[in-house]
Formats: structure tokens, sequence, C-alpha cells
């Protein structure tokens, strides 16, 4: 027993954990081991992969389930092994995704648009497209015909992802309105120029449940900067934003702690 035993940390990484195209801080990374030396729980939660992610977080001492795909899968760290996914093609009987996707590669020619599944990231747009993040961040990513993509129910897609400037991503968002996909979805920006589609009443915050059932009795203490962090700091006991956090989030939660480059990780350790 420590005293941070009974508390799980569950963290945002880019904006929160991490500096945008940054490193996590040192000043962060014994924030997060004396925490767990104590007792704590530590897991992340973002819209990257498993693998994207390990290459952030290595080293890290995370003892708890993650949320990746901004919800649509519990993932057991430790074990290495999928705990569960949500799909976002699961009772798309019309198969309206491959048709929303078709006719988004006919408006907008300058987006890069990515269909994730559970073992990889498929561009289905042309190389020219590619968001800038591509070549360095720490996963796989095939580009693929949409094509092949098209049976959902052999091959779920877990996440769809558009990046464009802002103004185009508001079409694409009344795209999704008059093809009927939006209903079958939660969408929302997780960046200005991202905007990404999982399952219906899928979030960070609704995985967050599941993390419940295998913790009974566990308090969460969720730390997000961005407006696809909302339902998790909603869903959390106690909510943090840093001070870079978007304007909404920053209103919305309980503690405000410092900017990501001032390390809010090791000032919430403090404060707990």
């Amino acid at each position: 027993m420590g005293k941070f035993t009974g508390k799980l940390i569950i963290s945002d990484l880019d904006g929160t954990l991490i500096p945008r195209g940054g490193k996590i801080s040192v000043e962060n990374r014994e924030a997060i081991r004396h925490f767990v030396s104590e007792g704590g729980l530590f897991a992340i939660a973002t819209g990257r992969t498993p693998e994207a992610a390990a290459g952030y977080v290595e080293g890290l001492p995370i003892n708890a389930p993650g949320v990746f795909f901004n919800g649509a899968m519990l993932y057991d760290w430790q074990g290495q092994k999928v705990l569960k996914t949500l799909p976002l093609t699961a009772g798309d009987e019309e198969n309206r995704w491959p048709a929303f996707a078709r006719e988004c590669l006919k408006r907008f020619p300058e987006a890069c648009l990515e269909v994730y599944t559970a073992d990889n990231c498929h561009v289905v747009t042309p190389e020219a497209n590619d968001d800038p993040r591509l070549p360095f961040e720490y996963y796989r990513y095939d580009h693929t015909e949409l094509e092949t993509l098209v049976d959902t129910k052999k091959t779920p897609w877990l996440k769809f992802f558009a990046c464009d400037k802002h103004e185009h991503l508001e079409e694409y968002v009344k795209l999704a309105e008059e093809m009927g996909v939006a209903q079958l979805a939660n969408g929302f920006y997780s960046e200005d120029n991202y905007y990404e589609f999982v399952a219906r009443e899928v979030s960070k915050g609704s995985m967050l449940s599941h993390v419940r059932e295998m913790l009974p009795g566990i308090e969460i203490i969720a730390c997000g900067d961005y407006l696809n962090d909302k339902e998790m700091l909603e869903a959390a006991d106690i909510s943090v934003a840093p001070e870079n956090a978007h304007a909404e989030i920053r209103k919305a939660a309980k503690l405000k702690g410092p900017a990501v480059e001032d390390h809010l990780i090791a000032w919430l350790v403090e404060k707990l």
C-alpha cells in the first residue's frame, strides 16, 4: 500500500503529456514513476494506435488498461493484447461508410483520408496528400486502395480520419450528415485540421466505464486538452486540463494546471 493506492491517472498524449512534436519531459517521467511506486495506476488515452503510442511512452511504468483510437479500443499494455474493440462499421448493414469514403475521395482532392483497422492505418488518398506527421510517427501505415477495404464485416473499421483545411472539413462534416453516416457515429475535431469518426456513443469517456468494471472502486483522474477528451474528463472523478487546453476543455475541468511544457503530470502528482 502506498499513498496513491486506489488512484488511476489516465492521460491524453499530444498537448497533455507530450508537447506537440516533442517528448515526455524528465520531470513528467519521474513524477509518473513516483506515483506508480506509491501504489498508483497510470494509463494513457489517445487517438493513436498502441503501436504509435509505444514510441512516445517507452520506459513509462504503464500498469493499467489504456484507451486507443479515441475510444474504439481498450488495450492491456502490460499483456500487449486487445481487450475490447468497438468498430465504427458495426451495424452498418447498408455499407454507408465505404460509400461516404468514395464520395470524400471525389469531393476533397486535397484531403488525407485514413481508415484505421485493428492492425493497420490505411491511407486511401494519394501519397502527395499525406499528412506531414506520418513519416515521424511510430506506426506502420500503408497506401491502400479503398476498394480493398469495403467488406467491413471482414475488415471492420475502427476509425475514419480526415486531415484537411478546416474550411474543407466543415464541408466534410455536412456531407456526412447528408449521407447518413454522421448519425451512425461520434464525430469530432481532434485538431483544427483533423476530423475523426468513431462509432456512435464511443469516446475516450465511454471506454472508462469498462476500465471501472475491471478496476472496481478506483478513483479516476483524467487529463486532456482537446475536444476529443471532453467525454473522458466528464466521466472521470477528477478532471485536469493544462493551460494550453482548448477553451471549452479548460472551462470544464475541475483542476486547471500549467501548460504541457511546464510538466502538467509532475504538477498533478505533487498536488495529489
